[in-house]
């Protein structure tokens, strides 16, 4: 008996918790949400399969922060969770990028304003390289609200000069070529590469749920990939996150 009431007084405060209205915060790795877990209050945490959602409250607003994984599967899976188990009112992704344009350095941001997914290939068919199989615009495009909070925060926290807005590409690849960096610019204007993003937006707009994709330039996508992106990572996920954390004030 004892056992039955504890489990239907767990369950009633799941739902109770899980109806807030909630903003949720998402990265893919640890580094990219690291920085945001001490600042959350009121936390306690629920785990669905291997995914750890805390849920508490970043500066009095109710939010819920994971880790997605590395790449679109990992990205679409945590969307849905966060889409049809939690009352979530808008997604932020935070993280880290490689640059696809020519005039980006690292530490430099992005914000999307449009969102595709590269390896998507139907060309085959006669379709457009990035356009998946019923959709008329290869483009997912984020909340114009959410985009200018975020732009807004980045030019105070970073200054105008280091933040641009525009379109940014997914795949399941790391990119680290030259001749793929071009190629990605010339095909989509794409400002910035990373594996998450797009399928995200994909999710999302399913759901309804407003988004935007927060990235920090890590290294240029080239031959010296691996070696900048190491030395940078941290520091460059940090500088995502102190954008989140502008946007909460």
């Amino acid at each position: 008996m004892f056992r039955i009431f504890a489990l239907l007084l767990t369950l009633f405060s799941f739902n109770c918790f899980a109806s807030v209205a909630r903003i949720a915060i998402v990265g893919a790795m640890d580094v990219e949400i690291e920085g945001i877990l001490p600042k959350l209050t009121n936390v306690k945490h629920e785990t669905i399969g291997n995914h750890i959602f805390y849920i508490g409250e970043l500066n009095k607003k109710p939010v819920i922060v994971t880790k997605s994984g590395v790449g679109k599967v990992n990205a679409a899976l945590t969307t849905t969770l966060l889409a049809s188990k939690f009352n979530v009112t808008s997604i932020i992704f935070t993280g880290i990028a490689g640059a696809c344009s020519p005039s980006l350095e690292p530490m430099d941001v992005v914000i999307s304003t449009a969102l595709v997914q590269h390896d998507v290939d139907l060309t085959a068919f006669g379709s457009p390289i990035g356009l998946l199989d019923g959709y008329e615009n290869r483009e997912f495009l984020p909340s114009e609200s959410l985009v200018n909070q975020a732009l807004e925060a980045a030019h105070s926290v970073l200054g105008e000069d280091k933040v641009t807005a525009g379109t940014i590409v997914s795949g399941d690849q790391f990119i680290a070529d030259k001749k793929k960096v071009a190629f990605l610019y010339q095909e989509f204007q794409a400002k910035a590469v990373e594996m998450e993003g797009a399928a995200l937006a994909q999710v999302a707009d399913n759901f309804n749920i407003p988004y935007v994709v927060i990235r920090t330039i890590s290294d240029k996508a080239d031959g010296s990939a691996s070696l900048t992106y190491d030395e940078m990572k941290n520091t460059t996920a940090y500088n995502s996150i102190s954008i989140l954390l502008e946007m909460f004030k």
